[in-house]
């Protein structure tokens, strides 16, 4: 996450070839472990970031298999509502 916060513009310019408008990260620590969550918002469906030839997508990817135990079933997050400002929608 250090790696992420101190290269926070070129992490963004990662962004616009993956049609996302928004990516968030968040963390909480349970029983010693720290676990991440990620919600983004896309236009379009994203290319596979494992295939990126960007050198931070290539960080991303190696963090990812240092890290996240894919052994473990990933949350899967029911959407109950959403609350969209009027005003930031198009008509």
């Amino acid at each position: 996450m250090a790696f992420l916060k101190s290269h926070q513009e070129a992490v963004n310019a990662t962004l616009v070839p993956e049609h996302i408008t928004v990516e968030r990260i968040f963390s909480l620590t349970f029983n010693n472990r720290m676990y991440l969550f990620w919600y983004s918002e896309q236009t379009a469906p994203s290319p596979d970031v494992t295939e990126s030839p960007n050198p931070i997508d290539k960080v991303h990817v190696a963090f990812w298999h240092e890290c996240i135990d894919e052994s473990v079933p990933s949350m899967k997050f029911q959407l109950e509502n959403e609350f969209v400002n009027p005003n930031l929608t198009s008509k």
